[in-house]
């Protein structure tokens, strides 16, 4: 008997350390052959800025396309209603990572990926522990870790009454669906009272919805404020005709849309933060565990379009000039 239970108790100790490496492999690609399979999710063309940098930061790491490294890369989903089953198709080929760009793609993603032991960075998000997708920022468990945004769309509203002193109401065109954009809502309403702003904010949904708010603008729409909502900036063209068809400020999230036309902005650069993912994939490529890995921050920087501000005759002060980190001149 003593036999038979210490030969139970060997066999029971190599199938638990069987199903340890098995999870293990699972989501820790680090004793995979290559090359390496990543899954790429973003939700409008606007996110491509910073896939391009996660695949520049991954190359510059030594993964070479091809070679270490294969991208699984539907293109964008062009809406929030179509990631499911990108994702759940991304899933049957077994990818050893998923990098996914905006708050709803992410959402989408750790709900599809819940329990199946695959890592994922994402990037960015606006603030992923509001949005459900981590629970604490230094320790996000599970599988999942990234890059978020800085709290700044404050600072942001800030900067455009500094920019643009006598504006007064402004129109903020939203998607309902999208928490990134509520986040910014939440936090500009609270502020802009006492900056003297009036607040006009919009649902929107689509290129449609976009049109059809812009051509019922008020005349008395002193500037426009684009939330940190990946559906809204992939309008950005039309957002930038508008702006300057009626001569007043467009402030966006990112200096993606300031080389668009768009007046100025407080945030961030995409490619960057594709860059500082690379990174973290790269840590997990190389055995640490996603949900080991704090959740990162990104940098918010002045942007400055002097071109667009000459065409809606408006001059920038050089004191906030100085500040600039980014400046488009023609």
């Amino acid at each position: 008997m003593k036999k038979y239970g210490y030969t139970f108790l060997t066999i029971s100790a190599l199938l638990a350390m069987a199903a340890a490496a098995y999870a293990w492999r699972s989501w820790a690609p680090a004793d995979r052959e290559f090359p390496l399979t990543v899954a790429l999710v973003q939700l409008t063309a606007v996110d491509s800025q910073t896939v391009a940098g996660f695949k520049a930061g991954m190359a510059a790491a030594g993964y070479r396309a091809g070679e270490k490294i294969v991208y699984l890369d539907p293109g964008p989903a062009g809406g929030i209603e179509r990631l499911d089953a990108i994702i759940l198709d991304l899933l049957s080929k077994k990818p050893d990572l998923f990098m996914v760009s905006s708050t709803p793609a992410t959402q989408a993603v750790r709900r599809l990926t819940e329990g199946k032991g695959i890592p994922v960075v994402f990037a960015p998000v606006n603030d992923p522990v509001a949005a459900g997708i981590v629970g604490d920022l230094k320790h996000p468990g599970g599988q999942i870790t990234g890059i978020r945004l800085p709290t700044g769309d404050d600072l942001r509203l800030q900067w455009l009454r500094e920019i643009a002193p006598t504006a007064r109401r402004v129109f903020v065109p939203y998607t309902a669906k999208d928490k990134s954009a509520q986040t910014t809502l939440e936090l500009i309403v609270r502020i802009a009272p006492g900056l003297g702003l009036e607040l006009l904010p919009q649902p929107v949904l689509g290129e449609a919805g976009v049109k059809a708010a812009l051509a019922a603008l008020p005349a008395g729409v002193d500037a426009i404020f684009l939330p940190r909502d990946s559906s809204v900036e992939s309008h950005i063209d039309l957002f930038v005709a508008e702006a300057k068809a009626r001569r007043i400020p467009l402030c966006a999230p990112s200096l993606a849309q300031v080389k668009a036309g768009a007046l100025f902005s407080y945030g961030f650069v995409h490619q960057d933060i594709g860059r500082q993912a690379a990174r973290l994939a790269e840590q997990i490529f190389k055995g640490m565990k996603p949900g080991d890995l704090p959740v990162e921050m990104a940098e918010s920087v002045l942007s400055l379009n002097l071109a667009t501000a000459r065409r809606i005759g408006l001059e920038i002060p050089d004191p906030i000039l100085l500040q600039a980190e980014q400046v488009i001149r023609e």
